[in-house]
C-alpha cells in the first residue's frame, strides 16, 4: 500500500484516503482493470472544469476514459438525469464488465451508484468524492438513489462501489459553502458518537481550518463503525440520520422556492437545530447541550430565514420520509453529545413546534 494512506472497511467496500489515494488508484486499475470492457468518468459540470484535470494529472490512464457530464446541483439527480447517464452508457458500449467511475460530490455518487446498479443488471462503479460531504459520508456505505418531486431518495438502492478514493486535495477546489455543507455531516457524525471530537471539531471555527485529512479520518472511522453493523439500515444505521429528517424538509422546501436553494449540508445543519430541540423536549437533553449545539451551528452557518407560512409544508413533506412506519415520524435523537438513540416516533405537534422554535432560535441570534 502506499505511503501516507489511511485504508478502512465500510460495508465491504475498501477505502483509501489521503493523499497518494490517487496513486493507489493508478495502482488498482493496471493491476484489476486492465481488461475492463471499458472505463467511463461521471461528473458534472463544476467537478468536471474544476477536479477532471487534477484526476487526470494524477491517474494518467483515465484521460483514455469516456466522459458523461451532466449538469450540477441537487436539482438535476433526477430519473430524467439517470436516462441520459444510461443512454451516454449505451452510447460509450458499457456493459457489465465496464467500470464506471464518479467523480464528485454527493449528488454524483448517489446518482452515478444507482445508475451503474441497475444498468445491465449492475456494472462496478468507484466513488472518487470531491466534496467534503462525499469524503466522509456520500460516497461510502452502499446508499444510492435519486430524488422524485424534489423529494429526497425517494428511489434507489444499497448497492456498494468496489472502491472509495478520498484525495482531500480535492478540497482546494471548493468554496467556502461547499465546505460548510460538508461541516454539518461531520458535526452531525460527533454528535451522535463522540463527545470528544466534537470538542476538538468546534475549537476553532470552520472557516479557519486548514488540516481536514484528520477530520475526515476520524469521521470516517464513526461512519465505518455503524455501518458495519447495521448495512441495510435495520438497526444502528439508523443512528446516521440525525438531522436529516427534518433536515430533508428544509431542504425539499428549498428545492421548490429558492432560486438559489440550500445546499444538502446548510438543510441539514438547519435539522441538527430543530431535531436538538426535539432531543431536548422528549430524549433527556439537557438545556446546556442544547445550546451549545445550537450556538455552535448559528456561528457557523448562514441564518436562513424560513417563512412561517411555509411550516404545514414542512410539516407535510416530513410525512413522506421513508424512514417513517405506520404513518409515524421516526427521528434519531440525541440523550447527550456523543450518545444517540435511532427510531423515536414523534407526534406532529412537537415537529411543528420544533420548525417555529428553529424561526425564534435565528431571531435571537441576530439580536
Amino acid at each position: 500500500m502506499a505511503k501516507n494512506l489511511n485504508n478502512f472497511n465500510v460495508a465491504g467496500s475498501p477505502v483509501y484516503v489521503g493523499n497518494a489515494a490517487l496513486q493507489e488508484l493508478e495502482s488498482h486499475l493496471r493491476i484489476h482493470y486492465a481488461e475492463k470492457d471499458g472505463i467511463i468518468i461521471l461528473a458534472d459540470e463544476n467537478t468536471y472544469n474544476q477536479c477532471y484535470s487534477l484526476l487526470i494529472k494524477e491517474v494518467p490512464r483515465l484521460a483514455r476514459a469516456y466522459k458523461i457530464v451532466i449538469p450540477a446541483g441537487e436539482s438535476y439527480k433526477t430519473l430524467e438525469s439517470c436516462e441520459k447517464v444510461w443512454n451516454q452508457l449505451a452510447v460509450a458500449g458499457a456493459n457489465r464488465r465496464s467500470l464506471l467511475i464518479n467523480l464528485g460530490g454527493g449528488m454524483i455518487s448517489d446518482l452515478g451508484g444507482f445508475a451503474a446498479s441497475v444498468f445491465h443488471r449492475g456494472m462496478e462503479f468507484i466513488n472518487i468524492p470531491t466534496s467534503l460531504l462525499g469524503m466522509i459520508d456520500a460516497s461510502m456505505g452502499g446508499k444510492t438513489g435519486i430524488d422524485l418531486y424534489s423529494l429526497k431518495n425517494i428511489i434507489g438502492v444499497f448497492s456498494n462501489p468496489a472502491a472509495v478514493y478520498v484525495w482531500p486535495q480535492f478540497l482546494n477546489t471548493l468554496p467556502l459553502r461547499q465546505r460548510l455543507s460538508g461541516y454539518a455531516e461531520m458535526m452531525k457524525h460527533a454528535l451522535i458518537a463522540d463527545y470528544n471530537f466534537w470538542n476538538r471539531l468546534i475549537a476553532l471555527p470552520m472557516a479557519v481550518i486548514s488540516d481536514w485529512e484528520n477530520f475526515i479520518v476520524e469521521a470516517i472511522q464513526i461512519k465505518a463503525e455503524i455501518v458495519n453493523r447495521d448495512p441495510f439500515e435495520k438497526g444502528d444505521r439508523m443512528l446516521l440520520n440525525f438531522g436529516h429528517t427534518l433536515g430533508h424538509a428544509f431542504e425539499t422546501w428549498s428545492l421548490r422556492n429558492d432560486d438559489n436553494p440550500l445546499t444538502h449540508g446548510e438543510a441539514i445543519a438547519m435539522g441538527i437545530i430543530c431535531e436538538t430541540y426535539i432531543s431536548y423536549r422528549s430524549a433527556g437533553l439537557s438545556m446546556a447541550e442544547r445550546d451549545e449545539i445550537i450556538k455552535q451551528i448559528l456561528l457557523n452557518f448562514n441564518h436562513y430565514k424560513i417563512p412561517t407560512s411555509a411550516i404545514d409544508e414542512l410539516v407535510e413533506i416530513t410525512n413522506y420520509d421513508k424512514k417513517n412506519q405506520k404513518g409515524r415520524t421516526m427521528l434519531t435523537l440525541i440523550r447527550n453529545i456523543g450518545n444517540a438513540i435511532a427510531g423515536q416516533a414523534i407526534e406532529p405537534a412537537i415537529i411543528r413546534e420544533s420548525f417555529f422554535r428553529f424561526t425564534d432560535f435565528v431571531k435571537s441570534a441576530e439580536l
